[in-house]
């Protein structure tokens, strides 16, 4: 019997905190809510455009292939080089997100390789590589950067992603880590 005022008033505090549990108190963050977090595209973007205010997206003279035209879908294309090691470390993980994301976009290869012996030996060496044509006037490189709203010297790799418009929406040079699926999942959204 002497365990019993104890008993009371272990149950009296447990219900004192169920009824105050509806409302934290003044000065307390109510920490079972957990915050959303923001993605910025415009971080994720060395360029963004709106609508159609961007650039119209050309195809470089290609070798070795081309790109099929765009199917008025998004398309996510990637410039890189067999000696760029981001560019090669990064292409499983734009693989697996490819299926991730489904079919909302094309996922498009362009190497940057001055000579077509590299890529031959790249594709001997990595078979499951994706295809990919390669720039025919890799010194153009610069000029079709520019013209996309990139600076010419822009490191590889260089990711443009081109509304079903036909328009470039957002370019970025430098790799994408993982942390980064959900700005690219949100530029494809727009």
């Amino acid at each position: 019997m002497d365990r019993l005022p104890a008993l009371i008033l272990a149950a009296g505090a447990l219900l004192a905190c169920d009824s105050k549990q509806e409302q934290p108190l003044p000065g307390r963050a109510d920490t079972t809510k957990v915050a959303q977090k923001t993605v910025n595209t415009a971080a994720f973007c060395d360029v963004q455009f709106k609508g159609t205010s961007g650039p119209r997206f050309t195809v470089p003279k290609l070798t070795g292939g081309t790109l099929a035209p765009s199917a008025s879908t998004w398309r996510w294309v990637n410039l890189w080089a067999t000696w760029c090691k981001p560019c090669v470390e990064e292409m499983p993980r734009l693989a697996k997100w490819r299926e991730r994301l489904g079919t909302k976009y094309e996922l498009a290869f362009i190497s940057a390789d001055e000579n077509e012996a590299d890529l031959v030996d790249f594709k001997k060496a990595h078979p499951d590589a994706p295809a990919s044509p390669r720039l025919a006037e890799p010194a153009k490189q610069s000029d079709w950067l520019v013209a996309l709203g990139l600076d010419g010297a822009a490191p590889l790799p260089v990711h443009i992603f081109v509304a079903p418009s036909g328009h470039v929406r957002c370019a970025r040079a430098g790799g994408v880590r993982e942390q980064d699926f959900a700005a690219v999942e949100k530029v494809l959204a727009e």
